[in-house]
């Protein structure tokens, strides 16, 4: 896609995922281990995968700047 591993989203639930985990923007825990949790910005324990939209979509305040 051409972007930045800093403008990409990377999700995993173990140890393998970690390497690309420190290097995207941000960094998601799916159902993950205790060691992923840990190193990741953002933890998703309970739902599917669509949990990952509460953590991208911007609120109505953020849309307008504020």
């Amino acid at each position: 896609m051409g972007i930045s591993p800093k403008h990409a989203i990377a999700m995993g639930d173990g140890a393998n995922d970690l390497l690309m985990m420190g290097v995207a923007g941000l960094s998601v825990a799916y159902h993950a281990k205790p060691k992923v949790r840990e190193q990741a910005m953002v933890s998703i324990q309970e739902g599917g995968l669509d949990r990952l939209l509460e953590v991208v979509k911007p609120t109505p305040s953020a849309a307008l700047g504020r």
